[in-house]
């Protein structure tokens, strides 16, 4: 029997804050990144150096990092 497992998968309508300048995505305090649902929610929580960003659109060694977040 097979039982693979499916990987969870970004998405273009999922938004993070990345601080361009310093290379860091906004956490939680225990250092998960927070991933937005919506445009409008991120753009509310911006500040400063951040961007509000598509998760797709992020460099890859951080498309990683979320993708290990989403499917631990």
């Amino acid at each position: 029997m097979n039982t693979t497992e499916r990987k969870k998968q970004l998405f273009e309508t999922d938004y993070v804050l990345w601080d361009k300048a310093n290379d860091r995505l906004l956490s939680f305090s225990n250092g998960e990144v927070i991933i937005y649902g919506d445009r409008e929610e991120a753009e509310e929580d911006c500040y400063g150096n951040e961007y509000v960003t598509k998760c797709t659109d992020l460099p890859l060694h951080h498309q990683e990092e979320l993708l290990n977040q989403i499917n631990k």
